[in-house]
């Protein structure tokens, strides 16, 4: 199922963002979120939704609501544990860039190597999820096409 896509870049603090006119068959799409980097997507729905459909667009919602949490969670880890080395090696006195690129570059490894099985599961479960997308998008745009055609 191919909706139109918009891209929001109005603040939501934006007075016109109120105002802003939604067409509901669209996909709104707004900017990427500051700690996850994942952008919204808000689903449009036609008028005339057949189930499948709906299945669709409940669950791509679902997983993209997962998704987002997913990396805002890792984000978050992330950052807190730079943050940290960065403290440390703030108070060690480290001044040359080159030992700071050197700690930097292990304290990198040394965190993908640490999740490297929470990645694994992640991008196990998000193929999973991204497979049964296609399925259920085939069957919405199945059940669209023969709605069409009886209709004639």
């Amino acid at each position: 199922m191919v909706l139109n896509r918009k891209l929001l870049t109005i603040s939501r603090s934006c007075s016109s963002f109120a105002r802003l006119k939604i067409n509901k068959s669209s996909d709104y799409i707004s900017p990427p979120h500051k700690t996850s980097n994942i952008r919204h997507i808000r689903f449009g729905r036609y008028s005339d939704e057949t189930p499948e459909e709906l299945t669709l667009r409940l669950y791509s919602t679902q997983i993209s609501e997962w998704n987002h949490r997913y990396w805002e969670s890792q984000n978050k880890m992330y950052l807190s544990l730079k943050q940290d080395l960065l403290s440390e090696i703030e108070q060690c006195g480290l001044d040359e860039d080159e030992h700071i690129d050197l700690a930097m570059q292990e304290f990198y490894k040394t965190y993908l190597l640490s999740n490297r099985n929470n990645f694994n599961t992640y991008t196990r479960e998000w193929t999973k999820a991204n497979l049964k997308m296609i399925y259920l998008a085939l069957r919405a745009k199945k059940s669209r096409l023969f709605r069409i055609r009886s209709s004639r």
